[in-house]
């Protein structure tokens, strides 16, 4: 049986190439051919040892490929959206199964299913449990009947087809600041409001672009690098803070811009402990700060607890998304006019995996992408 190559984390800070067997599937499975995997920041946080997991892992969820093997039942036993499924399509997968159904999330919180207790996510599993491999950096990648399927639709390249799972991360921080229910005047994101964007990587990117998209009347963006704020204006961005100015004359800043009250809302994106402490003074009062950043946990901060009372405010905590995001993340990358292709900076090899972690994050470097 042919062997498939794939790049695994056997701890932090170690990759290596191994070969797999050739997966075989099941008649409700597939076998998917990678075309393209970008690198997240949790891969960046796996690397660093900041996420418990049981090594060997092959990481990647962030991926597009195309159906090389199909089981007789698979279209019927999986989740398929976007059409019907045959071998040669390109798809993508979220990285999280269907939810199971049965656990306490999923019968009273059922509108959350990324919050199911029995759920495997690709990328994060060992690569020493059956099926392998599950993850994105790989040449090939097993799915089995619990999977999520996204037809690609025509005229999305698999170069941009790629980011929709960051896509997704994106457009779901923006739609958790939208007001539940029926608007009420000064609530929620909606015409005429200002927020800002605490880190420009590439979710914070992402999410300039969909606040953009969606006609956001004023976007701040904030970094400490004057690259990422150059092409934060370019994904439509109205302002920039150099985040390496003191917090107090960035308040300032802030201030002029927002009419002397501040933002409505406030997204943190960087994943960096402190800079959710200063989400919290940027945002005006009465205003909603939406966590993004800390998917993993690189420490802790000092907060004021009487700041958010006596701000009055909504801090809403963004676990993942619901896999039906995908379907909004690819409308948005087939209609954006942000300038995708920009946002990809870095392609490298399969063998180069490590190298892509390493440069992810790094100056210069916005998506990086691995094409097995």
């Amino acid at each position: 049986m042919a062997a498939v190559k794939a790049a695994v984390m056997t701890g932090p800070g170690a990759v290596e190439m191994r070969e797999f067997p050739r997966p075989a599937i099941g008649g409700d499975e597939i076998l998917l051919k990678v075309e393209r995997a970008g690198i997240c920041g949790s891969d960046k946080h796996m690397y660093a040892g900041h996420m418990p997991l049981q090594f060997p892992v092959v990481p990647g969820h962030e991926l597009v490929g195309v159906i090389e093997e199909l089981g007789p039942r698979a279209a019927d036993e999986m989740a398929v959206i976007g059409g019907p499924i045959a071998e040669g399509d390109l798809v993508t997968t979220t990285p999280s199964s269907v939810a199971c159904g049965r656990c306490w999330f999923c019968l009273h919180q059922p509108q959350r299913p990324a919050l199911c207790a029995n759920r495997y996510v690709h990328g994060f599993v060992s690569s020493d449990v059956a099926p392998a491999p599950r993850g994105g950096f790989a040449e090939h990648m097993h799915l089995t009947s619990r999977s999520w399927i996204f037809k690609i639709p025509e005229g999305l390249s698999p170069e941009i087809a790629v980011l929709t799972e960051p896509a997704a991360v994106a457009t779901r921080a923006v739609e958790r600041a939208l007001a539940p229910g029926i608007p009420h005047i000064s609530e929620g994101l909606g015409m005429d409001k200002s927020v800002m964007v605490l880190g420009a990587g590439p979710i914070g990117q992402l999410v300039i672009a969909a606040l953009a998209h969606v006609g956001t009347d004023c976007i701040i963006a904030s970094d400490l690098s004057p690259s990422r704020l150059t092409l934060a204006g370019a994904m439509g961005a109205h302002h920039a803070i150099a985040a390496d100015a003191s917090l107090d004359e960035r308040l300032e800043q802030v201030q002029e811009l927002t009419g002397g009250v501040g933002p409505d809302i406030v997204i943190e994106t960087a994943g960096v402990p402190v800079v959710f402490k200063e989400s919290l003074d940027f945002v005006r009062r009465g205003g909603i700060v939406v966590e993004v950043g800390h998917f993993t946990d690189p420490g802790g901060v000092e907060i004021r607890p009487n700041q958010v009372c006596f701000k009055d405010l909504d801090i809403r905590g963004m676990w993942a998304y619901p896999a039906m995001q995908f379907k909004t993340a690819l409308s948005f990358l087939r209609s954006t006019r942000a300038p995708l292709d920009r946002f990809i900076t870095h392609t490298l090899g399969l063998d180069e995996t490590e190298k892509g972690i390493e440069v992810t994050g790094t100056e210069g470097s916005m998506k990086v992408v691995v094409v097995p």
